[in-house]
């Protein structure tokens, strides 16, 4: 079994609420989505090669041929793994597309997915795998797909479906034109799955900020039906990490 992969690093966790945790990332190629904020947008097709770090947390990167197997896929999280190394991080691109990949990864080692939440029935076959997911809902105003109602359909199923298997917390990104009206679909997707689901609304990383007026007010309003709303930036931005 082998996949297309863009790089696997290590670094520090800078989104959620495991923000700080030291992870080995494996950045998937290929997304369905497009979303405007993509912080990624390369990782949307395959690449020829995927970089891999020598040394954990160096940034040292040498090149390896795509695709990647399991043995060497396992092989190279290995020698990145340290003492204060938590989870494999699977983000991407939509790792749930190698779904069939990541099923292969049994290694003793805590899988933190890191979805789109977009491929339900890709989420299905992870049942029993995943110690961690972090499922986000895409809004309207980040024009991710055309059809916005199928999308947050799938999304909300991925998350029930990944919820009784795995912690899981969702994400959702804020834009400056972000409303309740936008994230009123979501917060009572979540809220029909499960209140207790952890909610974060993740301002976007960008040269217009989010008003803090503006996540004040969206905080109350997930708020009034869900029982825990947090706002977290990207604190790897911050860093200046990967």
């Amino acid at each position: 079994m082998e996949a297309y992969i863009s790089e696997i690093f290590n670094s520090i966790q800078g989104e959620g609420p495991y923000a700080g945790v030291r992870q080995v990332f494996v950045r998937f190629c290929r997304c369905q989505l497009h979303c405007a904020y993509c912080d990624t947008p390369q990782t949307r097709s395959t690449e020829e090669m995927c970089r891999v770090e020598r040394t954990p947390g160096k940034g040292d990167f040498y090149n390896v041929s795509n695709p990647i197997s399991r043995d060497d896929a396992l092989r190279i999280i290995g020698s990145l793994w340290t003492p204060s190394t938590r989870h494999i991080s699977l983000t991407g691109g939509e790792p749930l597309i190698h779904a069939d990949f990541i099923r292969t990864l049994e290694s003793g080692y805590p899988l933190y997915l890191e979805t789109n939440s977009g491929l339900p029935e890709q989420a299905r076959k992870l049942k029993g795998m995943i110690a961690v997911a972090s499922c986000d809902i895409k809004l309207p105003e980040h024009n991710s797909t055309r059809d916005y109602k199928e999308l947050l359909k799938n999304e909300l199923e991925t998350i029930s479906i990944l919820s009784r298997q795995s912690e899981t917390f969702v994400k959702v990104v804020v834009l400056p034109e972000t409303t309740e009206q936008s994230i009123s679909p979501a917060v009572d997707g979540v809220a029909s799955i499960d209140e207790n689901i952890p909610f974060i609304l993740q301002p976007v990383t960008s040269k217009r900020p989010v008003p803090p007026g503006l996540l004040f007010g969206l905080m109350d309003f997930a708020g009034r039906k869900l029982k825990d709303v947090r706002a977290i930036p990207q604190t790897h931005k911050m860093m200046g990490l990967l």
